[in-house]
């Protein structure tokens, strides 16, 4: 992780206290994955609830 990464991590939880540990996940599964990152990390939320998206879905 770089510099900007730091910064940008630091700015999420000084800004979204406690909602900025999604965020920065959300944050991270673009910068890996793009698009297909985000969808992943969506459905590993949703999933915790009972819910699962799919890619051609939504």
């Amino acid at each position: 992780m770089g510099e900007l990464d730091e910064l940008i991590i630091k700015f999420l939880r000084d800004r979204l206290g406690q909602d900025a540990e999604l965020a920065i996940k959300l944050y991270m599964a673009y910068k890996e994955g793009g698009r297909r990152g985000i969808i992943k990390a969506i459905n590993e939320e949703l999933s915790k609830v009972g819910v699962e998206v799919g890619e051609g879905e939504g």
